[in-house]
């Protein structure tokens, strides 16, 4: 990947506008994106170790597969090592689909065990965050592509 298309992410991970820059990004460990994820798949396996044993096959295991999946297509994505953005794209799209599965799986293991007691709280305050995240750094990608091509057609 280019400097230039590195430095470009690097305004593109976060919710908000920084103050300042996060640095050079040389690989997908330097997005805030895949940190994040990183942190949400830690917090899934601690929640999902207060749930039913007997669930440990079925909810727990497919709760445990959605959040290693955010992280892990980030870093596909960005792995692709192309020139195109629209592969990276496709990637935090599938990103976005798990991010959601995610959120549903939280909700449903809620529902389903409320002698639990579980705070779901933090995860979805911080995936509604990561949400907003993938969002913006998606149609900034997207904007940067459309941008490219009328560039392209024009010369």
């Amino acid at each position: 990947m280019s400097q230039e298309r590195l430095d470009i992410f690097n305004d593109l991970c976060t919710a908000e506008d920084p103050a300042e820059g996060y640095g050079t990004i040389t690989n997908y460990r330097d997005l805030v994106i895949w940190q994040r994820s990183m942190d949400v798949t830690v917090a899934v396996y601690e929640f999902t170790a207060q749930l039913p044993i007997d669930e440990r096959f079925n909810l727990i295991s497919q709760v445990r597969r959605a959040s290693t999946s955010m992280p892990s297509n980030i870093a596909e994505g960005w792995g692709r090592g192309t020139s195109s953005d629209r592969q990276f794209l496709s990637y935090l799209r599938i990103t976005r689909g798990s991010l959601y599965e995610l959120e549903t799986q939280i909700e449903l293991s809620k529902r389903l065990f409320p002698q639990q007691h579980l705070d779901t709280a933090p995860l979805t305050s911080e995936l509604t965050i990561i949400a907003k995240m993938l969002s913006k750094m998606m149609a900034k990608i997207e904007a940067r592509y459309e941008q490219l091509r009328k560039d392209r057609g024009q010369r």
